[in-house]
């Protein structure tokens, strides 16, 4: 990050300065682990821990300057920045840092898709600018913060991810990044539980466009019938992007080629080209058109964005495949809703070939009065695509086993388990060389821990 003066954040976060006003800041943390020479430490309160029972410790570990909350607990001669909530003045601080940069800013949020098409956008900018993008999923109001005050003067473009679990918050989020561009990848039933219904969950999403810049472009996932709906409905520069034709950014002649990856074709305004994304699963076109779109409005070339297309790799502990004993494993345990999962099951069909599959789902969560019929539908896709095995992990993975068995005339053999712990014996009697295996679920299932474990201790 740009050094910033205590006198400077104290103004940024309208603070009280209680340290001298020459105090350099080259970081921000929020953990006393990776605190470096010339910190801030914000002392946030979370669910388990205060931040401010650890701000001597940050202090020994190489913090030079404390944000506290008016009324907790400071040591005496801590310089320290006083403010009456930390978490909002980290967003403030946040806020102001952004307006320091002269540099395109890209915003993504969506049910799902988030994360890797922000990944995608990134890996194809970097082509011609250096990216500064958030890491992993550090897209809430602490970890999207934390992502601006990383940029620096080398950055060319950024691009933020915005998550959110109500109203309000990506309002907030748009607010402190002041994007120029907007990308939403669909409008799911992820967080229906909370929100009531896909209406509302696009009116959430929407709130990308309250800190969208005047000029701004935003661009919408077309092949989404709620999203499509708003073309021409906006007071900002519209793309749209999809696999269905009348698109701006239309992708036709799609051919998986298993592991290696896609091959399409992409027709815009400005070209008609060929591209090839080095990862698994035709849904990753989607990610790639959105990223066409930014790069396009960025005016890349042709080439710049075959060559940005060729350097995406993908995400841990999404769509990862590794290969054991002759055992094949597909670990996509980093969360789970429909459409994600059915896309999952996707590529397990497409680089399976003629050998056994299984698909051990966890609970989709967070679904509401949907969750039931959500579940009972993953379940007759299995059953339709005649997986061999079936294994259901959790509260609501019955619902899974209930969809496969409706039809009697099912092949696929299934097996309900309260936790990964007691799935994985079973999976392990019954297994064999050639195998291929789809994990998925939540990440609050830890099935990531299930995948390493398989990974780790041997398959047979």
């Amino acid at each position: 990050m740009k050094a910033l003066d205590a006198k400077t954040i104290s103004i940024m976060t309208g603070g009280r300065l209680e340290a001298a006003e020459d105090i350099v800041i080259k970081q921000v943390s929020i953990d006393t682990r990776t605190l470096q020479k010339d910190s801030l430490f914000v002392a946030l309160k979370g669910e388990c821990s205060d931040g401010h029972d650890f701000i001597e410790q940050a202090i020994l570990n190489g913090a030079s300057l404390v944000l506290a909350s008016e009324g907790k607990p400071v040591p005496k001669g801590c310089p320290a920045v006083i403010v009456p909530d930390t978490l909002e003045a980290l967003g403030k601080l946040a806020e102001e840092y952004r307006k320091m940069f002269r540099i395109p800013v890209v915003a993504v949020t969506g049910s799902v898709g988030k994360t890797s098409t922000k990944e995608m956008i990134a890996a194809i900018l970097s082509a011609r600018y250096n990216v500064h993008k958030s890491k992993g999923n550090f897209n809430n109001e602490i970890g999207l913060p934390l992502s601006v005050l990383e940029l620096d003067e080398d950055h060319d473009v950024a691009v933020f991810e915005m998550g959110m679990r109500g109203f309000d918050q990506i309002s907030l989020l748009s607010k402190i990044v002041k994007p120029d561009i907007a990308v939403i990848t669909n409008i799911g039933i992820s967080h229906i539980e909370m929100l009531g219904s896909r209406q509302n969950i696009l009116k959430a999403k929407l709130e990308i466009l309250d800190g969208l810049s005047d000029e701004g472009v935003v661009i919408l996932n077309g092949d989404d019938e709620l999203l499509s709906g708003l073309n021409g409905l906006l007071r900002f520069k519209t793309l749209l992007y999809g696999i269905d034709e009348n698109q701006d950014i239309w992708a036709y002649d799609l051919s998986s080629k298993g592991e290696e990856g896609v091959v399409f074709h992409v027709r815009t305004g400005k070209s008609d080209m060929e591209l090839f994304i080095p990862a698994p699963g035709i849904h990753n076109v989607q990610n790639a058109l959105a990223g066409i779109a930014v790069a396009e409005c960025l005016n890349m070339s042709e080439k710049e964005i075959k060559e940005g297309l060729s350097c995406y790799t993908g995400e841990q502990m999404r769509l990862c495949i590794s290969e054991k004993e002759g055992i094949k494993i597909i670990n996509d345990t980093y969360n789970a809703a429909p459409s994600s999962v059915k896309a999952a099951i996707d590529v397990l069909c497409d680089i399976s070939s003629h050998r056994r599959r299984w698909v051990i789902l966890g609970d989709m969560l967070e679904l509401g009065e949907w969750a039931e019929e959500a579940h009972k539908k993953i379940g007759r896709f299995v059953s339709k695509l005649g997986i061999e095995y079936m294994v259901g992990i959790g509260s609501l993975a019955k619902w899974y086993i209930e969809g496969a068995n409706e039809d009697p005339a099912s092949r696929t053999i299934t097996q309900l388990f309260s936790s990964a712990a007691d799935a994985k014996p079973y999976i392990k009697a019954l297994i064999q060389k050639g195998d291929v295996l789809l994990i998925k679920g939540s990440r609050m299932m830890k099935l990531d821990v299930l995948a390493k474990e398989l990974l780790s201790e041997g398959l047979n």
